[in-house]
């Protein structure tokens, strides 16, 4: 296979001057997703989640994917005193599928306001939606 067969198979979404919003290759995406900004640093953590989820969701759809076609979700919390809070939100938004393997674990974010942020792989149509 040559570089230029390779590159076929990568498809980038939202291309900016620091990261793509998400990327697909041979059948797999992958992207991070964050609260609406500006963040709201008043929002409790599972309220950002909630905005992480309607994020994920066109995130998903624009690269030929869904929720129920999630491999893996790495949770990422600022707080692990936030856990219980972002996994009742995870809970629900993942009730009506298989819920994806997924790890979740305390980090310092970008931001002070960012009380969470996802990092998801997904089984994606090559080309997107």
């Amino acid at each position: 296979m040559t570089t230029s067969d390779i590159s076929n198979l990568v498809q980038h979404f939202g291309v900016g001057a620091r990261a793509s919003i998400a990327v697909t290759h041979n059948g797999v995406g992958y992207f991070a997703v964050t609260p609406q900004a500006p963040y709201d640093g008043t929002l409790p953590a599972g309220d950002q989640a909630r905005q992480l989820f309607a994020k994920a969701e066109g995130r998903l759809a624009e690269i030929g994917s869904g929720k129920d076609k999630l491999l893996f979700v790495a949770i990422i919390v600022a707080d692990m005193n936030d856990k219980d809070a972002v996994n009742a939100v995870w809970d629900e938004w993942v009730a009506d599928v298989t819920p994806p393997a997924r790890a979740c674990f305390e980090a310092r974010l970008a931001s002070p306001d960012l009380k969470v942020e996802m990092i998801m792989l997904c089984a994606a149509g090559q080309g997107g939606a």
